[in-house]
């Protein structure tokens, strides 16, 4: 699975680094090499890339064996068999049904039912953005690219801890402040991503502008802050902004 231009030894020393498994003096000499050795980034982001199409290969493959275990391996021959049993029986069968479906509709009642129409737009369209692309780049840009890389795997905690630093040395930087903002909101953090999200749309220059103000109100619409959240939307032309502001209205 290694390319062959890279060692067993190099690989390992990757593997450790991306499943977070160095120790602190490690890891920091590794960080330091990734500053200055072009090929080692090239190698951690292809590595990264491998894990990534492994992991989503081993989902298939368990969704897939999920299916296999719901199927007896004698399911087919016993569907050319004539059909036996009792009226008891076909009863029996269908009442376990209709259980199991009255359950479902209680458990959806128990989730949605008691929303408010604001949860439930929440719930229904809220999506983290799917990040910047990550070239593990040599320059100072490292930390905040490493930090990406966090986002996208849903470590939302290791990316704050990367991009706060970063954050005290540009306090108005609008990408920083967009992505800490939806990392606090993805852990239903609704005080700190309001604060980051308000800061990232007083910059009307920014190419995060529309997703910004999405964002804002996404939030502000979690927190029940409708009159704020329409505001916000109608600020952007996202087509998900749309969508909710023509469902606000039908709701009233």
């Amino acid at each position: 699975m290694k390319k062959q231009n890279q060692s067993q030894e190099e690989f390992e020393r990757i593997d450790r680094y991306l499943d977070g498994l160095m120790s602190r003096e490690e890891q920091t000499k590794f960080e330091y090499s990734l500053k200055t050795d072009r090929l080692l980034n090239q190698q951690v982001e292809e590595t990264w890339l491998l894990h990534q199409a492994v992991e989503e290969q081993s989902l298939r493959n368990k969704l897939e064996d999920f299916h296999t275990e719901m199927i007896p391996e004698d399911a087919e021959s016993k569907s050319n068999k004539p059909i036996t049993g009792t009226v008891f029986g076909y009863y029996k069968a269908f009442a376990i049904a209709a259980s199991l479906v009255l359950l479902m509709g209680f458990g959806y009642w128990l989730l949605f039912g008691q929303m408010s129409t604001d949860e439930k737009l929440f719930a229904q369209y809220f999506k983290p953005d799917p990040g910047l692309l990550t070239p593990m780049s040599t320059t100072s840009d490292y930390e905040f690219y490493r930090g990406m890389v966090d986002y996208k795997q849903g470590k939302y905690d290791l990316a704050i801890q990367r991009w706060n630093p970063l954050l005290k040395q540009k306090p108005e930087n609008d990408t920083l402040n967009f992505y800490l903002g939806i990392s606090y909101l993805a852990q239903n953090k609704n005080e700190e991503a309001i604060e980051y999200l308000s800061k990232a749309v007083n910059n009307p220059n920014s190419i995060f502008i529309n997703e910004s103000w999405y964002y804002l109100g996404m939030v502000q619409l979690k927190e029940g802050r409708t009159e704020e959240a329409i505001s916000s939307f109608k600020m952007s032309n996202l087509e998900g902004s749309r969508l909710i502001l023509k469902e606000l209205e039908h709701a009233k």
